[in-house]
Formats: structure tokens, sequence, C-alpha cells
């Protein structure tokens, strides 16, 4: 391709862009991306990591670019990969990832009955943004909206395009891993990018042309696999970057649910309706913590919660526990914690607050004590990533790389970690009190997540 500038950029070099690529991020769709952090505010434990979905995005269409040269696909394809790599975060909202929760929570389901249950309501709003964008539309005509949304959407007919862009090995993947890495000042997340890239090939399966890997290409996937699994275990889901995200989503509820804020309302309440993307567009991070951490909303348990992480007055976590046998021996206790309706969590949240109140000799806000179970699955689950497996090429047809891998063929994918912890407004003071504070209210919860199966119980007597 014929570059029509360079963009100079961290983790890949100089990144090369047509004039029509060009003109693509210098949308206003495209650029609200630079005020919208990659990790939200995960730069409250990791200082540099300050970048963007923006920076993010022109380096998934730089390794879309590279794949697609890899498999020598041709232009037309190349293009439409890059195209698609480049508007494919559009529907992220402030603070990124911590939007996708709370828009399945708060859309207006009554008027969405063609969403389904396992769809993110985030990537349905980067498909709404392409079509009814009206810069966009001038950019790029109906035809190239239209095939860029299948791309992007379920069911394209073309299996490596779509796996370029949304697959268990995709440019997505490789870009955050390198970038997250670099920004976060880590190793976790490094891999063997050209080796990788050396190692693709198109083969057949089937009825169909898929993305597969050569068999000399398993080690620099096993590494690429392994990256991304440390990475979540020692970034995504380091104890500060979890409070703080947690912190972001019960402020952001408590302003729907007990504030009463319309404009939270309105900002959350996807109805697929074009009115909503044209408001939803004009939202980033700094906005957001301008307006609902500005003097209009003072007084509100919302802004109270974003002047504490504006001020990085963070909750701390005061219990954490493994939710395996061990742990909880109860398996209806596991079951009920596992599937934790809102309203078990607040009479927990409740009771953990009254716990907290007597052990620490001080009034403690409830709203501001958050039960979290979150789960880490095993590297192995993680190599498929919810979608189709890695393939290896073999013959008579390709195999799923985790047979392959004399590696991961050892690992056993019921391995998972799950957690249950709770964050509270505490303070240690002194901070040499800290440990036996936390230590002598292990029992004290342990008892109140216990009791949860009779208070099951009692509500499916009641029902």
């Amino acid at each position: 391709m014929a570059w029509f500038t360079r963009i100079r950029d961290p983790v890949h070099g100089f990144v090369g862009l047509t004039h029509h690529e060009a003109k693509l991020i210098n949308s206003q769709a495209v650029q609200r991306l630079r005020g919208i952090k990659q990790l939200a505010m995960a730069h409250l434990v990791y200082p540099g990591a300050l970048h963007t979905r923006f920076d993010h995005t022109l380096g998934v269409c730089h390794v879309a670019g590279l794949m697609a040269a890899s498999l020598d696909l041709s232009n037309e394809d190349e293009h439409l990969v890059r195209q698609a790599a480049l508007l494919h975060d559009l529907g992220h909202g402030p603070f990124s990832h911590v939007s996708e929760s709370l828009l399945d929570r708060f859309c207006d389901r009554d008027v969405l009955d063609d969403v389904g249950p396992e769809e993110k309501i985030h990537e349905r709003l980067t498909l709404d943004v392409i079509r009814y964008d009206e810069e966009l539309s001038r950019l790029l005509s109906q035809d190239e909206r239209d095939t860029i949304c299948r791309l992007l959407g379920p069911g394209y007919g073309h299996p490596v395009l779509r796996d370029i862009v949304s697959g268990p090995v995709d440019a997505d993947k490789q870009d955050y891993l390198l970038r997250d890495s670099l920004f976060c000042g880590v190793s976790y997340g490094v891999f063997d990018l050209t080796q990788l890239h050396r190692s693709l090939r198109r083969s057949q399966d089937h009825d169909n042309i898929c993305l597969v890997v050569t068999s000399d290409g398993v080690h620099a996937l096993e590494q690429f696999v392994l990256a991304k699994y440390y990475l979540t275990t020692q970034v995504y889901r380091h104890k500060v970057r979890l409070i703080t995200d947690q912190m972001l989503t019960r402020a952001i509820a408590l302003g729907i649910e007990h504030d009463k804020i319309d404009l939270l309302r309105d900002l959350y309440r996807y109805d697929g309706s074009d009115e909503f993307v044209r408001r939803y567009v004009a939202w980033d991070d700094a906005r957001f913590l301008l307006t609902f951490g500005g003097d209009e909303f003072r007084g509100t348990a919302c802004h109270a919660l974003i002047t504490r992480l504006r001020q990085r007055h963070l909750l701390k976590r005061v219990y954490s526990r493994g939710l395996n046998e061990k742990e909880f021996p109860n398996p209806e206790t596991r079951s009920v914690l596992s599937n934790i309706s809102e309203a078990q969590r607040s009479e927990v949240e409740d009771q953990i607050t009254a716990a907290l109140e007597q052990a620490y000799d001080t009034q403690i806000n409830a709203r501001q004590v958050i039960l979290h179970v979150y789960n880490i699955r095993s590297v192995r689950v993680q190599s498929r990533n919810d979608e189709k497996s890695i393939l290896v090429d073999d013959r008579p047809s390709p195999t799923p790389f985790e047979e392959k891998s004399t590696l991961f063929k050892s690992i056993d994918e019921r391995l998972d970690d799950t957690f249950v912890e709770v964050y509270a407004p505490v303070v240690h003071d002194p901070p040499d009190r800290k440990y036996a504070m936390i230590n002598a209210l292990q029992g004290r919860i342990d008892t109140i997540l216990g009791n949860l199966t009779d208070r099951a119980e009692d509500e499916d007597a009641a029902s």
C-alpha cells in the first residue's frame, strides 16, 4: 500500500496510513477515543498507563495490515481489515470496559427485542456509530459501512478476515498485550510478534478456509497465550485496578438508581436509537469526571465516590477468599455467591458494614462497601477467549492448539480461579494495625457469606 502519512508509535515504530485512513482517523468519532484511556484508572497504580483507545486503534490497524500481508491477502481485503481495525472500538464509553456491564445492566430491553442474552451492548454500539455517524457516512459509502459492520458483527462469511479482526489471535489482542505491557512498565505481555506472523497460514477446515498457525509457530503461540494469561493475572486483575473499576461501577449505579441523575441514566440507557448514539459519542473520561464530580452533583452518592477516585482516596480490600471447596466447603454457598443477585449483594453489604463499624469503631458508608466476585479462567480456556480454538496446520485437517501443544495438553482447563473480595472506605491508623484488623474481620465475613444459603432458601420458599 502507498502511505499518505506515517505516525510514530512507541510500540510498532512508524505506522503507515493511506490517504483514506488518515481521513478516517481525523473524524470526530475516532478522535473521541483520544479521551478514553485504554485501562480506565489503572494509572492510579501504574502511572504510565495513560495510553488511550486512539493509540490502540492505530496499533490494531497496523497489526491487521501485517497479518494481511503475511497471509498474502488481496489489496481489497487488506484495506477492509485495516478500516475495520480503525473503527472497531468506536462503541467504547468513558473508562472503556468499565462501561460495558453498566450498558448491559441499564439498557432499555423493552425496545431491544433483537438483543441476545450474550450480546455485548458496546459492540452493538460500535456498529451503530458506523451506521449513524454523519461524518463517517460522508467518508464511507453505504456498501463500505455495511461490509465493515458485517465483518465486526457476527456471522461474516470470510473466516480469515473475521479472525484477523475478532478471533482468538486477532490484531486487537496482539496490540493490547504489547501496548499495555509497555505503558504499565511490565514484561508479562511481551511475545514474538514477528515469529507469530511468520507462522500464519490459510488452511482448509472442512468447508471453510480458516486462519491457522504452522507447527513451527506453536512455541510462539504458547508465548502469546501465556502473555495474555499473565497480563490478566498481574495487571488487569491487580487489586487496585479491581478496586478502581468497582468504585466507578458503583458510582454510576448509585447515580442512576439512588441519586436519580437523569443525565447519567440517559448515558447508559441504550435503546438502539440514533439519538442515543449522538448523545453517547459526546462523552469521554474527562467530561464524565468533570460533570459528575462537579459542583452540580455535590452531595450525591455518585459524586462522593468520584471525588475519592480523583483524590486517590481508594477503598481498601478488607476481605479476600478463593471461591473454592477449601475456603467454602458448602457447595450451595459457592453456587449462591457465583450467581449472587443485586438484592442479595445489597443485604450482604449492609451486614458487612455493621461488622466493619463494630471492628473499626467508626461510622461506615454502606453504599461504599462493595462485595465483588470475579473469575480468572485457566490459561487453557483463555487460549480460546470465548471463541473457537486457535488452530494449528495439520493433516488431514487443522488441530486445536491445546491438543498440539505439549505444554497446554498438561493443563487442566477446569482450574479456574474465582475470588470473593470486599472493598470498604476504611483507614488503618496506625498502618501496622492493618493486618490485625483484617484478620479479625475474616471470621465475621465468613459467617455472613455462609448464611447466604439460608437466606436464599428463605427467598425460594417465599416465592
